[in-house]
């Protein structure tokens, strides 16, 4: 085995984490008896058998999280060093149930007070972690657990950018309520969306088609006609990146981790699960995006646009032509990632909020410290 400190979590300890709207997460047994192993992975030592279990685990996971899958992260954790760690919890028959990448950190820039952070690649932005369906609950038990008995020097937990409307975040609440455990919510985010089936107020959608009609005849009798163009060949990836980055460069971008969003475009391209695209108007490209579709969902990855043009919005004018993509390809959701911007119009009616959560781990002592510490932080 290559798990490091592992423990056995009582089957009695897991539980079903899935909800329906309005009922409150049960108790009831998740499946089987078997007693749980859970350990903190070196992320850059991951065996090869770590790597089978991780992919199998990302081709079995509940849709919410695929930034956590191992062909998105792998490369992430190259570059991230030795203090990373990925929690996983596994299974009598070895497979697991859960994973969570991990790592050390302050509570804030100025505190002096030790945590574990959750560690999500840098282009998604969501921190669920990669779950089997069902096992929300047994997860979050199980590791909670491991961390009681060993946590080492971190004073509590802090799992970030966790949708509020995820199962595996009910799951957590749910969880330490039922343990009288410390879980205070932090600052939150809200991204747009769309969601299959909900189309927003339909007159603010008519004025906003109409709006955008005009600036792009206006974008078409400054530059040429307007185009978009779809890079799905295998030697359009490279191209692609090399002027989405001159795109962001010129338009006083400088991207913090370019390489991660190369490996993702990269891989994701290779896999068929990245989209790419690009809007011309005449010979010159105005804005690019590119989106990850897994489940049938999107998950927007990158966008950006000629700065020059800015008063065109050539942005949404592609926006435009990606959702209406979206929908012919039948996905349910489509969540705005966290380094895209759309505004607050029509084309995305909907709103996800997401929030940091501090939870309390270790014993009694350690517990009352870190509710003294994240409530002075957070308040």
């Amino acid at each position: 085995m290559s798990l490091i400190d592992p423990i056995s979590v009582p089957a009695d300890a897991a539980r079903d984490g899935r909800v329906r709207p309005g009922v409150r997460l049960g108790p009831a047994p998740a499946p089987g008896d078997e007693r749980l192993r859970v350990g903190l992975l070196r992320a850059d030592r991951l065996a090869m058998p770590d790597f089978q279990r991780w992919a199998a685990l990302g081709r079995e996971a509940a849709p919410g999280n695929v930034f956590a899958a191992d062909w998105l992260m792998a490369p992430a954790f190259v570059r991230a060093g030795q203090s990373l760690r990925l929690a996983v919890v596994e299974g009598a028959a070895g497979d697991w149930l859960g994973a969570l990448p991990l790592g050390p950190g302050l509570l804030a820039p100025r505190s002096p007070l030790p945590v574990l952070r959750s560690w999500h690649c840098p282009v998604g932005g969501i921190g669920t972690p990669l779950l089997r369906p069902g096992s929300e609950r047994a997860f979050w038990a199980a590791l909670l657990a491991r961390l009681d008995q060993r946590p080492g020097m971190a004073a509590g937990l802090i799992a970030r950018s966790l949708p509020l409307d995820d199962p595996a975040t009910l799951a957590l609440a749910d969880l330490c309520a039922e343990q009288g455990r410390l879980i205070h919510r932090g600052p939150g985010t809200l991204r747009r969306a769309r969601i299959a089936g909900r189309p927003g107020d339909p007159r603010a959608a008519e004025v906003f088609e109409k709006r955008l009609t005009q600036l792009e005849e206006r974008l078409a009798a400054r530059l040429g006609p307007v185009r978009l163009a779809l890079h799905n060949r295998a030697g359009d990836c490279e191209p692609w990146l090399a002027a989405f980055l001159a795109l962001e460069r010129g338009g006083g971008i400088a991207r913090p981790e370019p390489e991660a969003l190369r490996s993702v475009v990269r891989e994701g391209h290779r896999r068929g699960a990245v989209r790419l695209a690009s809007l011309s108007a005449g010979e010159t490209i105005v804005a690019m995006s590119a989106w990850l579709v897994s489940d049938g969902r999107g998950y927007g990855l990158a966008c950006a646009h000629d700065a020059r043009m800015a008063a065109c919005s050539p942005h949404r004018l592609l926006m435009r032509r990606v959702t209406a993509l979206a929908a012919l390809e039948g996905l349910t959701r489509f969540d705005v990632g966290a380094g895209c911007d759309p505004g607050t119009d029509a084309l995305w009616p909907e709103r996800r909020e997401f929030a940091d959560f501090a939870i309390a781990i270790g014993g009694a002592a350690r517990r009352a410290l870190f509710a003294r510490a994240i409530r002075a932080q957070w308040s």
